[in-house]
């Protein structure tokens, strides 16, 4: 329970693209927009998946995802100890980090947030391994590259019904300096800048400021085939 999140009980910008772990299929999803904000293709990730998990600046607290609207977030980053409060009853427990994909499966820089209980089991576990990974010396200031390895079926019963998710086992598979575009964007305001923050500190939807420098070739072409 490093994140402090509870999954054992129930509960104005530009847009950050995001990818997607469906619980109810064990896979994982690049929500790519078409046409601006009025369209989006999904393209299908799980076999190539591949990415660096910005863990300096996770994200929990609370994110109601409303069917048709855009989802709604009351989350404080975790390294600041300042807990996020809850909105509404609809708003259930919840993770948000930015992830940067490896070329196989994208090579942009990604949102992912999610409420399922499957996930946020997966994504603690990995949390953890950060956690001890990230104290060697060889790992010091480098993010982890994670793949999925496997998926473990959890069922649930309710209502007189019995349904069943799936858990990812998240494993990390390398560790590599942070690319200079996995910059992180705040849901909220924080009183200080994380590293990697950039922009002032705003409210409501993740908003995306001016571009980062460009990352000189051999950090930018090992940014991209990281692990």
């Amino acid at each position: 329970m490093a994140l402090g999140v509870n999954y054992e009980t129930a509960d104005g910008g530009d847009i950050m693209p995001i990818i997607k772990y469906d619980s109810r299929s064990g896979r994982v999803q690049r929500i790519d927009r078409v046409d601006g904000d009025s369209n989006s293709k999904i393209v299908e990730i799980t076999k190539t998946f591949k990415a660096l998990f910005d863990f300096e600046n996770v994200e929990t607290g609370f994110i109601e995802f409303a069917t048709g609207g855009a989802p709604s977030f009351s989350v404080t980053r975790l390294a600041d100890g300042k807990p996020a409060v809850r909105p509404t009853p609809a708003h259930k427990a919840g993770v948000r980090i930015m992830v940067k994909l490896h070329k196989d499966c994208g090579g942009d820089v990604r949102e992912l947030a999610s409420v399922a209980k499957a996930f946020l089991r997966g994504i603690d576990e990995l949390h953890n391994a950060y956690l001890e990974g990230v104290k060697l010396p060889a790992n010091a200031g480098k993010l982890p590259v994670v793949v999925i390895k496997d998926t473990i079926p959890v069922t649930s019963e309710g209502g007189g019904q019995k349904s069943t998710n799936y858990s990812p086992v998240f494993d990390i598979v390398g560790w590599a300096p942070r690319p200079a575009d996995l910059v992180y964007v705040p849901k909220h305001a924080a009183s200080a800048p994380a590293h990697g923050a950039r922009g002032a500190p705003h409210t409501g939807s993740t908003q995306v400021g001016a571009p980062p420098p460009a990352a000189p070739p051999a950090a930018a072409a090992q940014a991209n085939d990281f692990g």
